[in-house]
């Protein structure tokens, strides 16, 4: 008697490998009535969005975010307050996504509405994470501790009033490299270059570029012009000239008073910062869009020469 074939089973279909939800944390500027809008209308959406889950929502702005529960920050606000953010995070950053409910937004280039739009993006993890090169600025006073700040953008000392004309002495690697004379000098990350750095004179740096750019601002010489060099070297400005009074800012937010012979300290930070970029971003078309980089000035569109 034939021996009939058993019927084969069938084949069960591949697993597919399950996706925990983005944990998404909303941070901004709560003393802006706009910002609590758009906290309360985008946390509503990512609600509402499937892959997406709202860790959490904190408008303060002296909370401790080293150790935020969250895959991504989503920063409400102008560039301030991303570098806010940053400093707030110290060595150890969430990754950010800027939305821009400021003025310029460099840093945080999204509008609101867009945010909203693309919500599916971050759901699909359709981004991609630049890690921007931080700094750390230490301290050295001639009478007191030394301290340390954690910045993004520039450390800049400056004549403070009476605004004399003031005397800082640079050093690269411990190697002395001029006296500039003027009304101060910035030590600029290549996120900084478009900032306070761009608007003295000094060079555009791509913001995968490992290197510091110093620029002086109102040089009291033809000769002093911007210098770029490795980040991986340390730089250290020293103030000079006694009864001259000068400050040092970073980020152009923190403030701490210098007196002759106090020195600053520049070096790499330990941990880059990571801004969230969606699939469209493009530094250069941000510099074309946000800054005019490479347009005609307004005297000159429209103007047809004849010959």
């Amino acid at each position: 008697m034939p021996i009939s074939n058993p019927t084969p089973s069938p084949t069960p279909a591949p697993r597919v490998a399950s996706i925990d939800p983005l944990r998404l944390f909303i941070l901004g500027n709560g003393t802006k009535p706009e910002v609590l809008v758009e906290a309360d209308r985008i946390g509503g959406a990512i609600a509402r969005q499937d892959g997406l889950e709202l860790s959490g929502i904190d408008l303060s702005a002296d909370s401790n975010l080293s150790s935020l529960k969250a895959d991504v920050a989503i920063v409400l606000g102008g560039d301030g307050t991303v570098l806010h953010t940053a400093r707030r995070m110290m060595d150890s950053p969430t990754p950010v996504l800027g939305v821009n409910v400021g003025r310029l937004g460099f840093l945080a280039e999204l509008k609101p509405d867009a945010c909203v739009a693309r919500l599916g993006e971050l759901a699909s993890r359709r981004f991609q994470v630049d890690n921007l090169m931080s700094f750390i600025c230490k301290i050295i006073p001639v009478r007191g501790e030394s301290h340390e700040v954690h910045g993004l953008n520039d450390a800049v000392i400056r004549a403070a009033p009476f605004f004399h004309l003031v005397e800082i002495g640079l050093s690269i690697d411990e190697e002395s490299v001029m006296t500039y004379r003027g009304d101060g000098l910035i030590i600029a990350t290549p996120v900084g270059s478009t900032a306070h750095s761009l608007s003295a004179g000094g060079p555009i740096l791509h913001p995968g570029a490992h290197m510091f750019v110093v620029t002086p601002l109102c040089a009291h010489t033809l000769t002093q012009r911007p210098l770029i060099d490795s980040a991986h070297k340390v730089f250290e400005m020293v103030t000079r000239g006694e009864g001259v009074a000068m400050t040092l800012i970073i980020d152009g937010q923190v403030q701490i008073p210098l007196e002759c012979g106090d020195r600053v300290r520049v070096r790499r930070g330990r941990t880059p910062f990571p801004m969230i970029r969606l699939a469209d971003h493009s530094f250069y078309r941000t510099l074309r869009d946000k800054l005019g980089w490479g347009s005609l000035p307004a005297s000159e569109r429209g103007v047809t020469t004849i010959a």
